[in-house]
């Protein structure tokens, strides 16, 4: 199976000194953590344990369930929710729902520890009889530092404000919603330009304005390459009112963080929500609908004060660094698989 965020946002960034390249002979020099060994492009070795990053071609998800130790499982999305979910794609729903019924449901039985990539996923999980003591909560760690702030100084001399979708085919839903209303805002506004990730045109009008670019999809080790070299002012993150995209992890804050931009949020989610009260992140209403007017506002007061734009990007650099999110994610996987990773 082809790389993937899930594994390497949760796992492979983090404890990349500690896994072992497969060339390496048995034993490990004294003195340094015991190796970590991939076993499966999504599946790993670590000591008595195996741990599995979302799911893994068929053979290395029976290996895991067959595992005579221990076994760590880890979910980043409410499979579950997705099967009844009409907003996703309907190959990519049934796919989910095939997996949910299948290889999840039997992995989530056997792990000895479940661990969840947002608390709405907790939660849901959590209510499933006996699962509720061995979850645990993760955060993902993007390998990527959050952009410096100098493409903001071209604001104040007429330089464009560069906005950006980066949402994956499961946001498609979202920005489809909105996607009208962007395309009478880039006619609003003459200074902005906007960027967005769809296969397919998600809007006539969308499609053919010219400061509208639509990006073909990516494969993962590609789209870490290209969105490091981007930057951009504003990110929107619309989310639909259903059970999967409450579900989502906070792995969008840093990678708008990544390419330069201050994220617009939904009040009620809760990641954007928190950043924001540490004046890092900008607020939009929960109910799509109500998105073009509130871009309207916010866009008319970023023309008065550019500056105010760069600082809360700052601060989001700053905010999103302050916790260490990579000592973090590797306390908690050197508790849950009874290593030292330090």
């Amino acid at each position: 199976m082809a790389g993937r965020p899930t594994t390497d946002l949760y796992f492979r960034n983090a404890l990349a000194p500690f896994i072992a390249p497969r060339w390496w002979p048995v034993g490990w020099p004294a003195g340094q953590a015991a190796p970590i060994r991939a076993c499966g492009a999504h599946s790993f070795s670590a000591g008595r344990w195996r741990v599995l990053l979302r799911e893994d071609a068929p053979a290395a998800m029976r290996a895991a369930l067959d595992h005579a130790g221990p076994l760590a499982y880890l979910v980043d999305d409410d499979f579950a929710a997705a099967a009844s979910c009409p907003a996703l794609p309907e190959a990519y729903r049934q796919r989910l729902a095939a997996f949910a019924r299948g290889w999840h449901a039997a992995l989530l039985a056997r792990a000895d520890v479940v661990l969840a990539a947002s608390a709405p996923l907790a939660a849901r999980l959590a209510g499933q009889p006996g699962l509720a003591p061995r979850l645990r909560l993760i955060e993902p760690f993007w390998r990527e530092s959050p952009a410096d702030q100098a493409h903001f100084a071209p604001l104040t001399g007429g330089a464009p404000l560069r906005i950006a979708h980066l949402g994956s085919a499961s946001h498609g839903a979202a920005l489809a919603a909105l996607a009208p209303a962007l395309a009478a805002l880039l006619d609003r506004h003459p200074a902005c330009q906007f960027t967005y990730f769809a296969r397919a045109p998600v809007d006539p009008a969308l499609e053919a304005h010219p400061r509208a670019r639509r990006q073909q999809p990516m494969a993962w080790p590609e789209y870490r390459r290209w969105l490091a070299r981007q930057r951009f002012h504003l990110a929107l993150y619309p989310l639909l009112d259903n059970g999967f995209d409450r579900a989502r992890s906070a792995s969008k804050l840093a990678e708008h963080a990544v390419a330069g931009a201050v994220g617009v949020y939904p009040a009620g989610w809760a990641p954007g929500a928190a950043l924001a009260a540490a004046g890092g992140a900008l607020l939009a209403p929960d109910r799509v609908e109500l998105w073009p007017a509130a871009m309207d506002r916010l866009i008319g007061q970023i023309m008065q004060k550019h500056h105010k734009l760069a600082q809360i990007a700052a601060q989001a650099a700053k905010t999103l660094s302050i916790n260490d999110p990579c000592a973090k994610q590797r306390q908690i996987w050197s508790n849950s698989l009874d290593l030292c990773l330090a």
